[in-house]
This record gives structure tokens, C-alpha cells and sequence, in this order.
């Protein structure tokens, strides 16, 4: 599958560009929805810094795998039920 970026119709990117999207377009397969890539980032929420502090999360997280640091699913329910009873 080809990801290189495909253009635009320059009518479509003038909407983009004026509202920011979503805008749906519809295409040859359904109904699309495009937005710029600034106005999908505060829809999530995500500051400058979270992208780097999500992937340093999950590199501990990995980290703490490879050396043996992990428990039980039922275990880790079990000490919750414990903490939320006492």
C-alpha cells in the first residue's frame, strides 16, 4: 500500500485552511472525514510534550517486561479490591 501523501483539490484545502475540519468528503469507497493536523491534535488534547512523554510511558512499560516487573492480571484486580475495602 502506497503511503506517500496525495494532494489536495486546492477547493478542498481552501475549506481546510478556512475552518480547520472536520470536513467530510466522500469518496469512491464512503464518506471521509479531514481535518488539519494542528485542529486533530487539540481535539485530543495533546500538548507539545505529551507525544514524547506517551512514548517514553510505553518504552518504561517495555522496559519493566523485558526485566520480569509484571503481575498477574487477577493478582493486580485482587490488591485493588483490597485497597478499595480498606
Amino acid at each position: 500500500m502506497d503511503t506517500t501523501p496525495q494532494p489536495i483539490a486546492p477547493e478542498t484545502e481552501a475549506l481546510l485552511q478556512q475552518h480547520g475540519g472536520p470536513l467530510a468528503v466522500f469518496g469512491q469507497q464512503g464518506e471521509y472525514v479531514m481535518m488539519r493536523s494542528d485542529v486533530y491534535v487539540a481535539m485530543l488534547g495533546l500538548g507539545e510534550n505529551d507525544e514524547a512523554e506517551t512514548l517514553a510511558s510505553v518504552q518504561r512499560g517495555l522496559a519493566d517486561l523485558d526485566a520480569g516487573r509484571i503481575q498477574d492480571l487477577d493478582e493486580a484486580f485482587n490488591e485493588l479490591d483490597a485497597r478499595d475495602q480498606s
